[in-house]
């Protein structure tokens, strides 16, 4: 695209200047530079602070020192948790000693219901057991289809084979579909466990993620969803609506120091079995042991045995977290004397708490006690990132200084078009938020995005650049794209790009090439064929019928999702907007001229005001 991030921060750092010019700019980059903001510092001031620290931070992200930096990490966290032998109880003030067995109490007792069973059961695990999104070892493809009616069934060990035999075998669609998967392409196959490859996290550090075997990954959605809906049974903590209340406490610290707010450093890689086992009931420490993977590939094919419970990519290693943190900040308060007022799942009600994965949110007066007691389980405090005292408070996304969020924008590419477009976009949203005019950037990114593709405020970043109505017909920007419909709706037709995605369609089988009677083996594995009645079709049937009950297929088409390491691509496509400047709070600041602000700042930014 050409266009040059040194050259993108230095318009960015120039359009910033007016909000800091009384400050050195060489120190704004400095680590720990929200630790010296001065206590005065004005919201556009920390805003504009945080925007110069981020727009480059995962710029250039997954390279080969950014890989390693993880993979170090990732092994040192394992090696730590091999270590691991029992919970620091050494020179425990009576205080700890309280909490510490609070927690085990409290963990001790989530697992059994008000008559004293436990609800944690085989058939519970295999009725929830589900796919997941995301790849599988030894699967080809990501799709509902693809890995139960036309793939391999990989698993580490044979008795998950038996759990999901016995499930199947209940319900006849799914008994015939596996019947002629089987019969296709055979039944089990073992592997030792998953596979490690790399998500971009900084330009710094990349973050580790293993790819489950198939069969694993059922059970573990099973028991994963089985502990998300105790989770919200006996905590309130619904994992869907979560963040939003992480967020709204978060702000309320900000503004008033009420909360404060903990992050880990690597929380799902450090825990261990064997701090599990000193926690956890027998038979549910069982059932975690049967469903991970005991071992994990390494991109260089070396095996190495893991330590840890799971990682990421094990499908019940972020609710098991959230139970985990949530016991601790139970034991916390339950040893201070603090009532736990739990979150209302479905309502507004906030609680006085909040746990989300490795995001914590305490308050004030339990603040410091609860970071004492998970590092004596073990786990690293993020101190960078977790704050008690002063005006900022970060979770879930979200940094605030004095009750407004500050974060600034990531941005992770510039090659495309569309990487152009969605960095203008979301720099226009930042620059209406915070009052601060960005036209300097915004007209060097412009002159790299290429054609002037005008589409509505709430489309996607990636879909054109967002502008309201006023603007779409401004000549001067560029030549017009849109035109009003004769229809008395008065809608407006507009272009957008769309990315494209890989996919087939069931519904025109016989359009493929024949083979002679043969099993065609197709689209890397997607779909198998057979020549049935002088017709190819696809060869499980109950398989298709299977993925279209349960929502997995869309107009009779498979959809492939898009792989990590290839790049997306976009066509431009028709759409009809009934209302383009419909106001959307969820785009602006929640403030009566919040729309307003939108439209002024981005016709500054475009340099039309």
């Amino acid at each position: 695209m050409g266009v040059d991030p040194h050259v993108l921060f230095t318009y960015l750092a120039s359009d910033l200047s007016p909000c800091l010019s009384t400050w050195d700019f060489n120190s704004l980059f400095e680590p720990k530079v929200r630790d010296r903001l001065p206590p005065d510092a004005t919201v556009r001031q920390v805003a504009a602070v945080s925007l110069l620290d981020s727009i480059l931070k995962k710029f250039g992200t997954l390279s080969e020192k950014a890989n390693d930096a993880a993979l170090a990490k990732f092994l040192d966290c394992n090696d730590r948790c091999k270590s691991f032998s029992q919970i620091d109880e050494t020179n425990l003030s009576e205080i700890e000693a309280v909490a510490v067995g609070e927690v085990r109490k409290f963990l001790w007792d989530f697992w059994y219901t008000s008559t004293g069973d436990l609800w944690l059961c085989s058939d519970c695990i295999t009725h929830r057991m589900d796919v997941g999104p995301g790849s599988s070892v030894g699967v080809k493809g990501t799709s509902h289809y693809e890995k139960l009616a036309a793939g391999p069934l990989t698993g580490t060990r044979k008795s998950l084979f038996a759990l999901f035999q016995r499930e199947v075998s209940r319900y006849p669609l799914t008994e015939e579909t596996e019947k002629i998967r089987s019969k296709v392409l055979g039944g089990f196959v073992q592997v030792k466990g998953s596979r490690l490859s790399y998500v971009a996290k900084s330009n710094a550090i990349s973050r580790t993620i293993c790819t489950e075997p198939l069969l694993n990954m059922l059970m573990q959605k099973g028991i994963g969803n089985l502990f998300e809906h105790h989770l919200e049974t006996k905590l309130g903590i619904n994992l869907s609506k979560q963040p939003d209340k992480n967020r709204a406490l978060a702000l309320i610290g900000s503004r008033s120091g009420k909360f404060g707010t903990i992050d880990l450093s690597s929380a799902s890689d450090t825990i261990s079995m064997s701090l599990l086992g000193k926690l956890l009931p027998p038979y549910v420490l069982g059932w975690l042991a049967e469903l991970r993977s005991p071992y994990v590939t390494l991109p260089n094919g070396e095996e190495v045995s893991l330590h840890m419970v799971s990682s990421m990519g094990n499908a019940f290693t972020f609710p098991l977290q959230t139970i985990l943190f949530s016991s601790i900040v139970v034991g916390v308060y339950r040893a201070l004397g603090i009532r736990l007022e739990k979150p209302q799942p479905n309502g507004d009600r906030l609680g006085n708490f909040a746990v989300f994965g490795d995001d914590i949110i305490v308050c004030r007066e339990a603040y410091d006690l609860t970071c004492q007691i998970l590092k004596r389980f073990g786990f690293l405090v993020n101190a960078e990132k977790s704050f008690n005292y002063g005006p900022f408070r970060e979770s879930c996304g979200a940094d605030y200084w004095h009750g407004t969020n500050v974060r600034g924008i990531y941005c992770d590419a510039l090659t495309t078009k569309q990487d152009v477009l969605s960095l203008i976009n979301r720099l226009n949203m930042w620059s209406a938020n915070h009052c601060i005019s960005l036209e300097r950037t915004i007209q060097y990114l412009l002159r790299w995005s290429g054609d002037f593709q005008p589409v509505p405020p709430w489309e996607a970043d990636t879909a054109g650049l967002k502008v309201p109505l006023w603007y779409a017909f401004d000549t001067t920007i560029g030549k017009p794209k849109t035109k009003r419909l004769t229809s008395r709706l008065g809608s407006i037709v507009y272009k957008r790009y769309l990315p494209t995605v890989e996919k087939f369609s069931f519904l025109c089988i016989e359009d493929y090439v024949k083979i002679k009677g043969r099993w065609l083996f197709q689209n890397a594995g997607v779909v198998h064929h057979i020549k049935i009645d002088g017709r190819w079709k696809v060869h499980n049937p109950p398989g298709v019928l299977l993925s279209a009950v349960q929502g997995r297929l869309r107009d009779g088409m498979l959809i492939s999702r898009q792989k990590r390491d290839t790049p997306v691509l976009y066509k431009k496509r028709l759409a009809v907007a009934p209302n383009w400047d419909y106001y959307d709070p969820c785009l602006v600041n929640l403030t009566p001229d919040g729309w307003r602000r939108y439209f002024f700042f981005v016709g500054l930014n475009l340099g039309r005001v």
